[in-house]
């Protein structure tokens, strides 16, 4: 199994490169990991976000060796979405590959999101997300199938969630917000 550098950001056994095409879907595992290894991959990954929020923290792995983490939490809003409480909602906090593979990500949330859905069935009905405007969320368009879909813009908070002023700035950031109901 691969080992996060914490320090250089790298992982010390990288998994081969998969050639454009390949169908990765049998490669690709996820399974549980401690935050602080979720939070090792985020520091060293995540392109404009790299803390994480306490949560329920899936391990992306290639070939048996770690390339990502995915994190579901508790939703931070006190509104609804869709109808929805938000103690019915939990939100894909973060998602981060460290790895350059087409269709990685998109094939790792889905089995993240099958594995949490799978354990957690009963505590909540409708997923959410956030994705900065610049990237146009073609993971979650991907995922349409899985029951993702676009449910409008996001004008992000004021409120500060957190006491890093670059986290402020970037939750006042325009966003998309991509649901996906449990029940559809």
């Amino acid at each position: 199994m691969s080992e996060l550098d914490p320090i250089h950001g790298a992982f010390s056994n990288p998994p081969p490169e998969l050639p454009l095409g390949y169908p990765i879907a049998d490669k690709v595992t996820v399974k549980q990991i401690e935050q602080r290894a979720a939070k090792a991959i985020y520091e060293a990954h995540h392109s404009y976000l790299p803390n994480n929020r306490v949560g329920f923290h899936y391990g992306v792995f290639l070939d048996g060796k770690i390339v990502g983490s995915v994190t579901f939490s508790a939703w931070p809003s006190g509104g609804a979405i869709r109808g929805y409480k938000s103690e019915d909602v939990r939100e894909v906090s973060r998602v981060c590959i460290g790895h350059d593979t087409p269709n990685l990500a998109s094939c790792a949330m889905s089995k993240a999101q099958d594995e949490y859905i799978r354990t957690h069935r009963d505590d909540f009905e409708v997923l959410v997300t956030y994705v900065h405007s610049d990237y146009k969320g073609s993971m979650f368009a991907a995922l349409q199938g899985k029951g993702w879909e676009r449910d409008g813009e996001s004008k992000g908070s004021d409120r500060p969630t957190c006491p890093w002023q670059d986290v402020r700035e970037i939750d006042k950031a325009d966003k998309e917000r991509w649901v996906c109901e449990l029940d559809q």
